[in-house]
């Protein structure tokens, strides 16, 4: 199909990035709220205007306002973001005791024989 886009080529954090600054209005702010610096929230936008093919956000005075399109895109990035964060805050944490089923025999290691070495 002619929209099919290659999700591994998406980065997760643009969406995060996209997200503070719809909140914030503000690259600065939203920078602070991320822990990153201004000029990284600013390359990131500028690979979400290349992602959209939208400016997304204009400057004003007082910060940014979204364009009518990320306007559009802000409640479906949020709620994905929601699911993201749901299905990984849920991952219980890894017990080893869980391993004790049988079933796993420890790391596997080649010989030097069969990894090409004499």
């Amino acid at each position: 199909m002619l929209n099919d886009i290659d999700l591994s080529r998406v980065d997760l954090n643009l969406l995060v990035v996209f997200e503070a600054v719809f909140r914030e209005r503000h690259v600065a702010n939203a920078a602070k709220r991320l822990h990153v610096s201004p000029s990284a929230v600013s390359h990131a936008l500028g690979r979400l205007r290349d992602l959209f093919d939208d400016p997304l956000f204009l400057r004003n005075p007082k910060g940014v306002l979204p364009t009518a399109r990320a306007a559009a895109i802000s409640e479906s990035v949020s709620e994905i973001l929601s699911r993201v964060r749901g299905v990984v805050g849920s991952v219980a944490p890894f017990d080893p005791r869980s391993l004790h089923d049988g079933s796993w025999s420890g790391p596997r290691t080649r010989s030097r024989r069969s990894c090409g070495r004499s």
